[in-house]
């Protein structure tokens, strides 16, 4: 007797790989051809990539002084944000569900932006 599978059982991310159960949730493409599929994690570094994108690139340019080093380095939450890197980099590398790692990574960098602009204004 052949072995019964499920289709669900073979789906897994078109972008990281990782399979339906390794992931909260598997968005299929709209067409059939070709069938792609991202997972929740992949859509949130992709927002973080747009949402990157939108950053002023002269101010980000700016923000690093004439030695070439950038004003976080001495920053008070610059350890909680490599903290918050090494676990989504750690999450990531397991292949475990890394979305709010990376939300928190996102929450830290965009509070010491926030304080860096307050300074400058």
């Amino acid at each position: 007797m052949g072995q019964s599978s499920n289709a669900d059982d073979s789906l897994a991310c078109s972008f990281c790989h990782k399979a339906q159960g390794a992931v909260g949730k598997l968005i299929s493409s709209p067409s059939d051809y070709p069938r792609a599929y991202i997972c929740d994690e992949c859509i949130a570094v992709c927002a973080a990539i747009v949402e990157d994108d939108r950053v002023d690139s002269p101010a980000a340019a700016a923000a690093v002084d004439d030695d070439g080093v950038h004003p976080w380095v001495d920053h008070p939450a610059a350890s909680e944000l490599m903290e918050a890197v090494a676990d989504w980099i750690q999450r990531e590398a397991l292949g475990q569900a890394a979305s709010e790692d990376l939300a928190r990574v996102r929450a830290v960098a965009l509070r010491m932006l926030e304080a860096q602009r307050a300074e400058q204004t």
